[in-house]
């Protein structure tokens, strides 16, 4: 069964005190956090690494056995390959994915734009944003985004598949994939962050969203 875990960051910004996760993640992934120039970025990195920790742990992968390789693609891995994972983070959240099939996660922000979608999506994606009430259109671009690059982070190819190679069709009851690009029935699952939207694309069954504390003085 597919998990989803969620994470929010706000609580490691005052003070640095996303420092406090350093001694838990990898001498990489502390590289990449110290190499970045804001706190905010500081923290999601450092709240990513924890969460990707925790939710492996929870699915019984002890810290020493989360040993990480990438796809040919560039996907993330782990070596011994028993699971496969997929994180995201933006704004205060960062989500992760866990599943013994293959799986994708995207969170966003409301930020995709009709010249973005005109660039990158698939025209009949477009028409529709296009047909709807402005004041509803942003949310649509967002459902798209997150969709999309959920799909593409399960398939492990990432923005290299192309947005536009595939369409997407939004609902009220959801989102929902058109493509022929995989004989896989994956299925998407949107979910709704204050301030975000996310969406998970999997092989399973919808999971519920488990929002994790923060062990801070406590790791």
């Amino acid at each position: 069964m597919a998990k989803l875990y969620a994470l929010q960051i706000s609580p490691l910004l005052p003070e640095n005190r996303w420092e406090a996760l350093l001694p838990l993640l990898s001498p990489q992934r502390q590289q990449r956090i110290r190499a970045c120039r804001h706190g905010a970025d500081r923290a999601r990195l450092a709240g990513a690494g924890w969460l990707l920790r925790y939710a492996l742990s929870q699915e019984g992968i002890p810290v020493y056995a989360q040993q990480f390789t990438t796809s040919p693609d560039g996907k993330p891995m782990l070596v011994n390959g028993s699971l496969d994972f997929s994180l995201s983070h933006s704004g205060e959240w960062v989500l992760c994915a866990v599943s013994s099939q293959l799986v994708g996660v995207d969170v966003e922000l409301p930020r995709c734009t009709l010249a973005t979608a005109r660039r990158f999506f698939a025209p009949e994606e477009v028409a529709m944003v296009e047909s709807l009430p402005k004041s509803a259109q942003a949310d649509a671009l967002l459902r798209l985004w997150t969709a999309k690059e959920a799909f593409t982070k399960a398939l492990g190819t990432g923005l290299k598949q192309g947005l536009g190679s595939f369409s997407v069709r939004l609902s009220q009851d959801g989102a929902t994939l058109e493509q022929n690009i995989s004989p896989l029935p994956f299925r998407l699952e949107e979910y709704v962050l204050p301030g975000c939207r996310a969406c998970l694309c999997t092989l399973e069954a919808r999971p519920p969203l488990l929002e994790v504390a923060l062990p801070l003085g406590n790791s």
